[in-house]
């Protein structure tokens, strides 16, 4: 991942962070009304804990694992808006610069092919690139060529991956840590038990919302988080197919024009 996109990734993390306090502190209940004099008001009904059932509410209930399950959860929503970004064929193979490779290569113009994938590196001109840069001295040297952009489309394809493992790991983390609420919430419940709370289930609710409601949170974030894992997953190996056949062609057309024209060294 270069610079300039870890940088727009913070940027988009910083930007959903913001927005989903400001929805968050949107759902805080607007402070009560002042009464008229000389006229008695009846309480509204709340839940033996004090908290409301909003949002807001639900976030205090669950406690303190709410806070990694919702950094989880903005780092997940980045993570797919980047992944949707760059998971692209058009962007990673750019298909608009085959016919022009193909075409210097043909022409056994290896060199003005090497300066168009310094131009707009991507995930294809990377790895021709390398291969390219194993013809020394006008020696053409398939075997080698083709190593070589086999080594480079392994480490590319694995710096391609993190992305998505990130996404993977979070998924995973996700649940965890809702059950870790769970048993947080669960604890403190016995606990009141063992102080005399048996048989008084208002003196436990507070306890038991917040292991059901960290469990819920953990399995919201993760279960989105798994399907575009997956999607996005199965549309990067599609590209790296994809990859495959065009480097194929592309090494087939420079073998053929060097063996057409005499070339040395095939």
């Amino acid at each position: 991942m270069s610079r300039g996109m870890r940088l727009r990734l913070c940027l988009w993390g910083a930007v959903l962070a913001l927005s989903v306090t400001a929805a968050v502190l949107a759902q805080q209940p607007p402070p009560p009304a002042a009464a008229p004099a000389g006229r008695v008001i009846e309480e509204t009904v709340k839940p033996k804990g004090g908290v409301e059932t909003s949002l807001w509410g639900m976030w205090v209930q669950g406690g303190w694992c709410m806070y990694p399950i919702g950094a989880l959860s903005i780092l997940a929503v980045a993570l797919a808006i980047y992944g949707f970004r760059a998971y692209r064929s058009d962007r990673m193979l750019r298909s608009d610069l085959v016919p022009q490779l193909q075409e210097e290569l043909a022409n056994l113009n290896w060199e003005n092919a090497k300066t168009l994938c310094q131009g707009s590196p991507c995930l294809l001109t990377n790895t021709l690139a390398a291969g390219l840069d194993r013809i020394k001295d006008g020696v053409l040297d398939v075997a080698s060529m083709e190593k070589a952009m086999e080594e480079a489309s392994v480490q590319e394809t694995t710096a391609g991956m993190k992305p998505i493992s990130y996404l993977s790991i979070t998924a995973q983390l996700a649940p965890l840590w809702g059950l870790l609420g769970t048993v947080s919430g669960m604890i403190k419940a016995f606990q009141k038990i063992g102080l005399g709370g048996m048989g008084k289930p208002e003196l436990l609710a507070d306890n038991i919302g917040e292991a059901m409601i960290t469990t819920a949170a953990g399995l919201l974030v993760a279960i989105p988080a798994l399907f575009i894992y997956f999607y996005l997953k199965n549309r990067y190996l599609s590209i790296i197919a994809e990859l495959s056949r065009i480097l194929g062609n592309l090494s087939h057309t420079l073998v053929t024009a060097s063996r057409r024209q005499g070339a040395g060294g095939v």
